[in-house]
């Protein structure tokens, strides 16, 4: 009887020692499995974040967009988000008015120091200079690509010890994605510029200065003019001191006339040595008239440099004003007119 009871007794104790093992497994496992749905679900969220960012490839906007998401996703009172333009930090996008405290920001700028790190910061006191904004947590989190530093998110909450090594993470996670979206977006904007742009004068290519002249007047702009502008003399030019001399004619009469025209008026390379300009809202042809007298005369009065050369150029200038049933085609084949009487009449000349 006592041997069969201490069987009982041991077998019981087996029992329970793995009932406990299991349960311990079972809770093992379970706690594995929460922190793998947890993962699962941060890369879900970071894989709808960024194909929600690269949809609005191009948008000027994209630094607000990840401002939002910072304070959607994080759930902190501030998010402010940096972008590095000609090796300085700019601000883009934040909901804090003053930012004086980001002093990581001016020392990165100052050039006193290369790299930025991530940093969690807690404080008892308020790390804000303005008086009226509490900020007692935040993380600053670099955002890089391939080593290069592409921009900085601070996001700051005015919840003492609110920010954690866990925000760590997931915001590292975050802008390691947002650091691929950015530079999609720079890569699209570099590429959609290309297709916009001349590549000798960096004005607007013909193809692309037809289909914004286009949707212009289907968005019935009526009130403009077309000129057009031919640089005299140009084949003498190149024969004289060489096609590089003569890149650079094109590149100066291009900066010349873009930077004596107003912002709203459109100047595109046409082909060639010639340029055709838009100008918007014109009623009187006089004024265009004495506009394009003034940029002639800059040119007349422009000595243009190259290598051992030191020469100048003269153009003759066609302008035509939109009149009444004219489509578009009409008024250029009327300015291209005037163009040819300015060369007829001894160029150097404008003519409307």
């Amino acid at each position: 009887m006592v041997s069969l009871l201490k069987n009982y007794n041991h077998l019981k104790n087996e029992y329970e020692n793995y009932q406990k093992l299991a349960e311990e497994t079972i809770q093992k496992q379970s706690m594995k499995i929460t922190e793998l749905d947890k993962k699962l679900d941060m890369l879900s969220l970071i894989v709808e974040i960024s194909e929600y960012i690269n949809k609005s490839l191009g948008n000027s906007e994209i630094a607000a967009m990840i401002n939002d998401i910072m304070i959607g996703i994080l759930g902190v009172t501030y998010s402010s988000v940096y972008l590095v333009e000609n090796r300085k930090l700019r601000l883009k996008a934040s909901n804090l008015s003053n930012t004086k405290h980001h002093q990581i920001v001016e020392v990165f700028n100052c050039k006193n120091v290369a790299n930025l790190n991530t940093s969690l910061l807690n404080s008892v006191s308020s790390i804000s200079t303005d008086s009226n904004v509490k900020i007692h947590s935040s993380i600053t989190m670099p955002i890089y690509m391939k080593g290069d530093i592409l921009g900085l998110i601070i996001v700051e909450h005015n919840i003492y010890n609110y920010l954690s090594q866990d925000h760590v993470r997931l915001l590292t996670a975050l802008t390691n994605q947002i650091a691929i979206c950015l530079e999609n977006n720079r890569l699209y904007n570099q590429i959609k510029q290309n297709s916009q742009k001349d590549c000798l004068t960096g004005l607007f290519n013909r193809k692309y200065f037809f289909s914004i002249i286009q949707k212009k007047i289907a968005n019935n702009e009526k009130d403009f003019a077309i000129v057009m502008l031919d640089i005299d003399n140009f084949k003498k030019c190149n024969d004289t001191y060489g096609h590089l001399y003569g890149d650079v004619v094109i590149r100066r009469i291009s900066q010349i006339v873009k930077s004596n025209i107003r912002k709203e008026d459109i100047v595109a390379r046409y082909g060639g040595e010639e340029l055709i300009i838009y100008m918007y809202d014109v009623k009187n042809v006089i004024d265009v008239y004495n506009r394009m007298e003034q940029v002639r005369e800059v040119i007349e009065r422009t000595v243009i440099q190259y290598k051992d050369v030191n020469d100048g150029v003269t153009v003759s200038v066609g302008i035509a004003l939109k009149e009444k049933e004219e489509d578009l085609e009409q008024i250029i084949r009327k300015a291209d007119k005037n163009l040819y009487t300015a060369k007829h009449l001894g160029k150097n000349k404008v003519v409307y």
